[in-house]
């Protein structure tokens, strides 16, 4: 059954197989290309901003508009601009004014603050020698006079009382006592009471002296002395400090200053970006060129007034009029390998398929890009009366491969080896087949080139055909 089966398998696939005969004609490998033509150079419309981030627009040209060198392409509102220019303005003079501070503040400090810290040292060395006399010399004087001068106390006491005793006996021995006599004698006990009162004070005084007075100028000259000492300890610790704070406090004013003023130079340096002008004669067109592909930007963000642009990228694009356009196409990998440069063609405008002109291969990209197609740029001559502009598109055919006299056979009768070769099938005289070992050349539609010569005329069986 099995026997059966397969030989009716191969009876239905040779009624199936045909015979080509491998013959010498003309091939060509010209692949279609779909091109765009643009600018082989663009000037490119940019915010170029570093400062200022909001550029919204209050004025454009239309996209594709013939423009003139000098013309107005695009305004931006500068209103917020102008305030932070004003704010930036107040804190670079604000800035300024506060290094002026520092810088006399520092000046003042270098002279002020070593003569605070020699103040200290005097006040504590002066203090320090006045506790030490007081406690080596002047409580002992201060104790020796308030002594002297409560004996001098008591001996005036004794001579006034000694005194009046004497007058007392004097007179009353005279067994009368005259009027005089009487005032004398009341004076001197006058005397006597005030000696009395003035020892007594003296005393008092002398006790306070020893007892408060002394003991409390000790605590206070001894306070001194320290406090004096822990101050002068504190100073030689803090004004360094302090100058050191100075320092610093100048330094940042100075760099505060700097930056305020180079923020305000390179916010002053962006001024005449909300106003863009047109650098040649040319058209203006939106998005812009890179890589040989145009990007006229998201449709839902067009470039209209109010719309917002961004920095540092370009947004749009002057073509000069007197640009040279370029055809650019993207190709797959197997249409890549099959181009190189200087290869001539042909190239009809879409939609005008019964004018052609000339074009040449001038660049061909030997790697791919993000999206996998490679590059493949050509030069045309366009015909006089045919304008072409920036995203006019075009289909170009370019002969990658041409031989006049070749061999060729169908593509189909091509199998491939376990050794990585090719072989076809090819009829003998006597009606059957043999498979022979074949190296192929360029491939053309259904045709395939054939480099063995010696299959020249020969029967090959193309399977399925």
């Amino acid at each position: 059954m099995k026997t059966t089966a397969l030989s009716l398998l191969l009876a239905c696939s040779a009624a199936l197989a045909a015979k080509v005969p491998v013959k010498s004609e003309p091939i060509s490998v010209r692949p279609a290309l779909s091109t765009t033509a643009l600018p082989e150079a663009a000037l490119p419309v940019v915010v170029d901003a570093r400062q200022w981030a909001a550029f919204v627009i209050t004025e454009i040209v239309p996209h594709g508009s013939a423009v003139k060198k000098d013309q107005v392409l695009v305004r931006f509102d500068d209103e917020d601009y102008l305030k932070k220019l004003r704010d930036a303005e107040a804190a670079a003079a604000s800035a300024k004014l506060a290094q002026a501070n520092a810088e006399a503040e520092f000046a003042t400090a270098e002279k002020t603050l070593p003569l605070q810290l020699q103040g200290a040292k005097i006040k504590a060395e002066e203090a320090a020698e006045a506790w030490e006399y007081f406690k080596n010399v002047r409580r002992a004087t201060e104790v020796t006079r308030a002594d002297l001068a409560l004996k001098q106390s008591a001996l005036r006491l004794d001579a006034e009382r000694e005194e009046l005793k004497q007058l007392e006996k004097m007179y009353k021995a005279d067994d009368l006592t005259e009027n005089t006599e009487e005032i004398i004698l009341k004076r001197q006990r006058e005397s006597v009471k005030a000696a009395e009162i003035g020892f007594d004070l003296a005393k008092l005084a002398h006790k306070r002296q020893m007892e408060i007075m002394l003991p409390r100028e000790a605590v206070a000259l001894e306070r001194d002395a320290q406090s004096s000492a822990i101050l002068y300890k504190e100073q030689e610790q803090n004004i360094p400090r302090a100058f050191e704070i100075k320092r610093l406090a100048l330094e940042d004013a100075r760099v505060t200053a700097k930056r305020n003023a180079e923020n305000l130079a390179k916010l002053q340096s962006e001024k005449d970006l909300f106003v863009i002008k047109s650098p040649a004669d040319g058209f203006f067109y939106y998005g812009n060129i890179q890589d040989g592909r145009w990007s006229p930007g998201d449709p839902s963000k067009a470039l209209t007034v109010l719309a917002p642009v961004g920095t540092r990228r370009p947004f749009a694009m002057v073509i000069p009029s007197n640009a040279r356009m370029l055809l650019e196409s993207f190709v797959d990998e197997a249409t890549a390998r099959s181009l190189k440069t200087g290869l001539s063609g042909f190239a009809n405008v879409n939609g005008r398929a019964d004018v052609s002109f000339p074009v040449k291969t001038t660049a061909v990209s030997a790697t791919p890009g993000l999206d996998g197609r490679y590059r493949v740029t050509l030069s045309a001559e366009y015909p006089a009366d045919l304008p072409v502009v920036a995203g006019t598109t075009a289909t170009a055919q370019v002969v990658a491969y041409h031989k006049d006299n070749a061999l060729t056979g169908p593509l189909k009768a091509l199998q491939p080896t376990n050794d990585g070769g090719w072989e076809v099938e090819v009829e003998e005289s006597d009606g059957k087949t043999r498979r022979v070992a074949v190296k192929r050349g360029m491939t053309s539609g259904d045709k395939v080139e054939i480099l063995t010569e010696s299959l020249k005329d020969a029967q090959v069986v193309v399977p399925g055909a």
